[in-house]
């Protein structure tokens, strides 16, 4: 049995494979060392080696321009200020007769694919105004055959199934809200821009032998929010829908209000109940997501790493009841 990076132990010894998803020389006090990410499907651990040699340097030669690579490490876990960290005694390739495969390090979300895909195909066929139900089934239709591929966010998700998890999850809470307020809430809008307001992030990320390893330089330049907002326009204007009715206008807003504020991305404020609901719901996954993912690497009884998003640890308890 394979130990993860989960279960690792302060001045635990370990002799494992991981996955190397990031590679980089650095200079310190006593001369140059590597600074590394590996990861496995339990998470993510900072480790460095230092002592370097010619082999390390043609290893970091090969490697960092093929990214990411399956290698095998013995090292040793040490205290690293809040969090663990990995001290490399050795990094070499898999040896051939050792078969490993980039699938068996990926992270993923905790759901049934089919079942999920399935609720959300259902929902949309739920819709009942024409033009949201015909504008939301021909832009899902685009990005369904990839949404299982990406995480919802690059550091703050699940990776695989991360999107379609969090998807589904906001699809969820708004069906809860909408229950508790029905008489404010138009169904409808508010379940068509759950659906819809993070499929753009697919074309935010760049994928990578399965993995998300950066984001692309339209993210950078446009963002998944402006992106949606021009696909549903774009859609209407194909479908020959009025670009200029209540309907898609409306649409647009939640999209583009989303994320609540300008300092956080959002072009606009939510200026309707619908966009207020789905920034609040949007918020409670995205959060409850860092926190899960923290919950699953931290053993019973333990405080959980820190998280730079939150800004605070957690601890794991159990209650009997």
């Amino acid at each position: 049995m394979r130990k993860v990076i989960q279960s690792l132990a302060v001045n635990e010894t370990i002799k494992e494979h991981f996955l190397l998803t990031s590679l980089q020389t650095k200079l310190g006090k006593n001369g140059t060392y590597f600074e590394m990410t590996l990861a496995d499907a339990s998470g993510e651990i900072r480790a460095r080696k230092w002592d370097l040699t010619e082999k390390d340097y043609q290893l970091y030669d090969i490697l960092h321009k093929e990214l990411p690579q399956v290698v095998l490490i013995k090292g040793i876990a040490r205290q690293f200020q809040q969090n663990v960290d990995l001290k490399v005694f050795y990094m070499v390739f898999p040896d051939e007769e050792t078969p490993v495969s980039i699938s068996e390090f990926l992270p993923s979300a905790p759901i049934k694919v089919e079942e999920t895909f399935r609720e959300v195909d259902e929902t949309i066929t739920s819709i009942q105004n024409e033009t949201l139900q015909r504008v939301v089934s021909e832009i899902y239709k685009l990005y369904r055959p990839f949404l299982v591929q990406y995480p919802a966010s690059l550091h703050a998700h699940q990776g695989y199934g991360g999107l379609l998890w969090h998807t589904a999850n906001t699809v969820r809470l708004c069906e809860t809200v909408i229950g508790l307020y029905p008489q404010m809430l138009n169904r409808d809008l508010l379940i068509s821009g759950a659906i819809l307001h993070d499929l753009a992030k697919i074309k935010d990320y760049k994928l990578e032998k399965g993995i998300v390893t950066k984001v692309t330089d339209k993210s950078k330049f446009i963002g998944h929010i402006v992106t949606m907002a021009h696909d549903i326009r774009e859609t209407a204007r194909r479908l020959n829908i009025d670009v200029h009715s209540s309907e898609v206008e409306l649409l647009e807003h939640l999209i583009l209000s989303h994320h609540g504020k300008g300092e956080y991305g959002s072009p606009v404020e939510p200026s309707i109940p619908e966009a207020f609901a789905l920034h609040l719901v949007d918020l409670l996954d995205t959060r409850l997501g860092i926190v899960h993912h923290l919950w699953e690497k931290t053993p019973q009884g333990e405080w959980s790493d820190w998280s730079k998003v939150l800004e605070k640890r957690f601890k794991k308890i159990s209650v009997e009841g």
